[in-house]
């Protein structure tokens, strides 16, 4: 069984595959290069939601990959997904409907 990667692993795939060098991308996310590393090597916690927003669309990443990216981010940070947040706040109704999808799904 395949263990799912720390981020800062799945991170540098991703730099790597976009064809971008670690320079070339945290200097695009607007980070230093020691932070970087730190996220990188995992001493630090993936960036806040809205560096992680940044991330995704330097790196031009497809729909799978945003969603596997989002999730080893929250894994690691101990938050819900960065884009279910984001999700959930633009649409205020969503709440009372999860809210209640839990609920029955926890009785």
């Amino acid at each position: 069984m395949n263990e799912e990667p720390r981020f800062g692993e799945y991170l540098k795939q991703l730099i790597k595959a976009a064809g971008l060098t670690q320079t070339d991308f945290y200097t695009q996310l607007g980070i230093r290069k020691p932070y970087f590393y730190d996220i990188a090597s995992g001493r630090v916690n993936p960036p806040p939601p809205h560096l992680q927003f940044k991330a995704v669309e330097i790196l031009h990443a497809d729909e799978e990959t945003k969603i596997r990216f989002f999730n080893l981010a929250a894994k690691e940070r101990g938050e819900m997904p960065a884009d279910i947040t984001q999700m959930i706040s633009n649409n205020p109704d969503a709440i009372a409907s999860i809210r209640n999808s839990l609920r029955m799904a926890t009785n």
